[in-house]
């Protein structure tokens, strides 16, 4: 389970603790794991602050806000839509996050290191596992327990039920039947960004090949998804990706727009992991933009939900939504996750970096006990 607080505004989830139940039950041939993960990688405990910044800020209900001369300052410029929508998810956060402290679910008591141990933990992450990989091949773990394998001369993790393709997006027509079969289909893009751009100048390791909106408008998705299904894509603060996805992107799929969601990235403490900016500053949080098939039976899809979470250090490693997501889908759903960067139970996954968090080395050892059960086939499991 990952939702650890919930309430009508949204969720409080914890990323860490997902992984970790995913692999309490871990076998490589006669012999069963209890793994756990790397635990430092989200070890969140203050704000993101540049060297030449102090570690001062105005603190309220959990959030960090400008000054009220500035905020007035700059709201004259912005849109009132803009402002609305600010405003509400500032207004969300601060109750979900003060109910859930009342409730003691977050420590005052977290030292403000400035995420020391966080940030050399990613680099060395990007460091162990940034080398040039090899491409299109897939797998499958169709076992009921998660398994240890080796693939590719190296040691994966792989949880239960799961399938992967390590292909180029746009082979996707060719490598996936095209029938309408999948329940749900998420979508983590590499947008283009020109932060990302000049990151990849500066420190390879943290950079991936992005992609222009029009190449994100030909994914198949219309021939991917069943009559009744749901497509979840994460999506940058940028207006202009936020505008493809109305009018280029979810029309070339045949998708409408339901709702927008938001991932609000929070400290240890339970503090936002930024200051709430007045576009276009940056933001502690990500958009998810919900749709649904045209025509299809309409799903009650609430607007403007927060899910809430302590990020991975890790650029772009999303936290799961298979909970949150459960009550708008089938007992059991077929999903697909594109621009996948970790596998999920149960779950296809499709990406370049599709193994990029299955890395035994992420992972320890907590428990070991030897069985008397037949070893697994893992050849047979892993194609």
């Amino acid at each position: 389970m990952s939702v650890i607080f919930s309430i009508k505004e949204g969720w409080i989830i914890s990323h860490l603790k997902y992984l970790n139940n995913i692999y309490t039950n871990v076998k490589n041939n006669n012999t069963q794991y209890k793994l756990s993960f790397n635990e430092i990688l989200f070890e969140i405990n203050s704000q993101y602050l540049r060297h030449n910044q102090t570690t001062q800020s105005d603190q309220h209900e959990g959030c960090s806000i400008q000054s009220k001369i500035r905020k007035r300052k700059r709201s004259k410029l912005l849109p009132d839509e803009d402002l609305k929508e600010i405003n509400d998810i500032t207004q969300k956060f601060s109750k979900i996050i003060s109910t859930a402290k009342a409730e003691g679910l977050f420590s005052a008591n977290i030292l403000s290191d400035n995420n020391e141990g966080a940030r050399l933990e990613s680099q060395k992450f990007y460091q162990d596992t940034f080398y040039d990989e090899e491409k299109n091949f897939y797998g499958c773990n169709d076992t009921d327990v998660a398994i240890i394998s080796e693939l590719k001369k190296k040691e994966y993790v792989f949880p239960e039920k799961c399938r992967f393709h390590c292909y180029d997006v746009r082979d996707i027509a060719n490598k996936l039947e095209l029938s309408n079969q999948y329940d749900f289909i998420l979508l983590d893009p590499p947008w283009w960004n020109k932060s990302i751009r000049r990151k990849k100048t500066k420190y390879s390791q943290a950079s991936y090949k992005m992609m222009y909106n029009d190449e994100l408008a030909k994914i198949p998705i219309g021939k991917l998804l069943c009559s009744n299904g749901l497509v979840a894509i994460w999506c940058t603060n940028a207006p202009s990706h936020l505008h493809s996805i109305f009018n280029n992107i979810f029309p070339s799929w045949g998708i409408t727009y339901r709702a927008k969601w938001y991932w609000v990235k929070i400290t240890q403490a339970g503090d936002t992991i930024c200051n709430f900016n007045f576009a276009p500053g940056k933001q502690p949080y990500e958009l998810l933009v919900l749709g649904s098939v045209l025509n299809g039976n309409e799903i009650d899809i609430p607007e403007g939900k927060l899910l809430i979470s302590v990020p991975s250090a890790v650029h772009s490693h999303k936290p799961p939504l298979t909970e949150i997501m459960r009550e708008y889908l089938p007992s059991e759903p077929k999903c697909l996750e594109i621009f996948a960067r970790y596998l999920l139970p149960g779950w296809a996954s499709w990406g370049l970096e599709v193994l990029k968090f299955q890395h035994l080395s992420l992972y320890t050892v907590v428990e070991e006990t030897k069985e008397t059960q037949a070893n697994i086939d893992v050849n047979k499991s892993i194609d």
